[in-house]
């Protein structure tokens, strides 16, 4: 009777530090979603048992249908834990061997022979990463025709380059070696024999109501889809989606050795010539822990990703989100700490009127750096040279921050004025000065007199709305174009796949014939662009 009773005790303080976690968590990420801030899924696991998993936001924005726990993401670079444990299965079975030559596969590969399936595992082969665009992975052909026009960023095993033209290759390899194409591949070794059900590729084609919609901004009938890939791009890098509990069915077997040996595994997130990454593994050293966890995010448009193992300790974290404008290494970092039982800060989102918000609203510019300050549905969104596109969060109407070291100070004259901004972050602190309130957007491309290496033809604004942009009776030609603010390739806007509606990076409008064209570039709604070239009346 008294053994029965202490474990009883022990049941139950376990379960209340469960419940306990699962309340930070939940506080967290309610936090953030009340700010517009997260939208997505997430589970975390402790010793084979689920402690949290729940769902935020929308998967469809316009329609306001929430995410469930049953919602469908795209996983983006995460795919690369899969492809790896495929070529390590092949491996055993004696297929193929991680010393094998590139040019047993490719011939013709400049270098090949120097380069081996390890080194392309690791992102140690040397071999850059693919020109922009998902047009070099349509096909095998093409992505070999744009990787042998270039040299090798080092000699191979020398150094260490995040390529995903690593794992292009690695998923041909699949294909050659098992005659299988390669999305079937991992469908036959992985999903199912685990029965991952809700986990798959070509999202695009996807018809599911649990799929869920990746979005730039998030504001209700604004919400603006991000780039959706007209090919299944990024391939065997990143083209896979899942939902929270198919991946922690592969977290479970995976590092529990049910689908590679568990020495096989471990080798996997030992460091191989970088400190933070193995075979199709990341390394992570967490701040304020002394745990070393293993996974791979991933990260594109609209969608991030993180997944996460404590093999140790079996903890499992899974974060899937569908926006763009999250804080995701914060948000991820947080509920780590939670789990751990270590102090975060807690997060608090402010608020500041109107009138602050657009005196900071503009471009800043340094030598080293260019600032872009935007107000977008009442949200402070910053990009720029080192900073991926991110909403602030306002400490005061001119103190802001992401993290707690990493916060944005805008700096006023006497008169109140803002003149300039001081980023500081771990690596350093940066000043810039506020060159311009307004944006200045041009277009570019072959379909313009100065061609894609020119200067950008600006277009002009309406007084009574800044924000609309246009040119009348421009003549242009046959060919391709895009806009772009203030010369910034980071900042350009073209089509989405369904050659109509814009979206950041997308695909080039094109311009069938020669003539003289009225241009419309409508940022009223800077979440939701709209534009129109139409040839003129004249």
């Amino acid at each position: 009777m008294k053994h029965l009773l202490v474990a009883l005790l022990l049941i139950f303080a376990g379960n209340s530090v469960y419940s306990q976690k699962s309340r930070q968590i939940d506080e967290l990420l309610t936090t953030y979603e009340k700010a517009y801030q997260f939208n997505g899924s997430v589970l975390v696991a402790e010793k084979g048992k689920i402690i949290f998993e729940k769902s935020y936001g929308y998967r469809n924005a316009p329609k306001k249908e929430n995410n469930t726990n049953n919602s469908l993401y795209r996983i983006y670079s995460t795919t690369k834990i899969f492809t790896a444990a495929v070529i390590l299965k092949l491996e055993q079975q004696g297929k193929l061997s991680l010393d094998d030559k590139l040019s047993k596969y490719y011939p013709k590969f400049p270098k090949g022979d120097s380069i081996t399936i390890k080194n392309m595992l690791s992102h140690t082969s040397g071999i850059p990463q693919e020109a922009e665009g998902s047009e070099y992975t349509v096909n095998e052909e093409t992505l070999l025709k744009c990787l042998t026009r270039k040299p090798l960023d080092f000699s191979p095993g020398k150094g260490w380059n995040y390529s995903n033209s690593n794992y292009y290759l690695l998923g041909y390899i699949i294909k050659k070696v098992t005659g299988i194409e390669y999305d079937q591949a991992i469908e036959e070794f992985i999903l199912k024999p685990l029965k991952m059900t809700h986990s798959g590729f070509h999202f695009n084609q996807l018809e599911n109501e649990n799929k869920a919609f990746g979005y730039e901004f998030m504001s209700g009938e604004n919400s603006n889809e991000a780039l959706r890939f007209k090919t299944d791009h990024p391939f065997a890098a990143g083209a896979m989606y899942s939902t929270v509990e198919d991946l922690y069915k592969f977290s479970e077997a995976f590092y529990k050795g049910q689908i590679l040996e568990a020495n096989v595994v471990k080798n996997m997130y030992t460091p191989y010539l970088n400190e933070r990454y193995g075979f199709g593994q990341e390394i992570y050293k967490t701040p304020n822990l002394d745990k070393v966890l293993v996974g791979h995010s991933g990260g594109g448009p609209g969608y991030r990703c993180r997944f996460i193992r404590d093999v140790e300790q079996d903890i499992a974290i899974i974060v899937l989100i569908n926006s763009e404008m999250i804080p995701g290494d914060k948000i991820s970092e947080d509920i780590t700490s939670i789990v751990y039982n270590k102090p975060y800060k807690k997060t608090t989102i402010g608020k500041v009127n109107k009138e602050d918000l657009y005196g900071i609203e503009g471009i800043y510019s340094s030598p080293e750096a260019t600032f872009y300050v935007n107000i977008i549905d009442g949200m402070v969104i910053i990009n720029g040279d080192i900073i991926p596109r991110i909403p602030l969060n306002p400490v005061t109407k001119t103190f802001y921050k992401i993290y707690e070291n990493n916060t944005f100070n805008f700096n006023t004259d006497q008169t109140g004025k803002v003149k300039s901004i001081t980023v500081s972050n771990p690596m350093g602190v940066k000043n810039a000065e506020k060159i311009s309130n307004t944006f200045p957007w041009g277009i570019i491309g072959n379909a313009t007199p100065s061609g894609w290496d020119g200067k950008d033809i600006i277009l002009q604004t309406r007084k009574d709305n800044p924000d609309f942009y246009y040119l009348k009776n421009y003549k242009l030609k046959t060919g391709e174009l895009r806009f772009r603010l203030n010369s910034d390739w980071g900042n350009s806007l073209a089509l989405n796949n369904d050659d109509e509606s814009l979206c950041y990076d997308g695909y080039n409008i094109n311009i069938k014939e020669d003539g003289f064209y009225d241009i419309v570039l409508d940022m009223t709604i800077k979440s939701k662009p709209k534009y129109s070239i139409k040839l003129s009346d004249q």
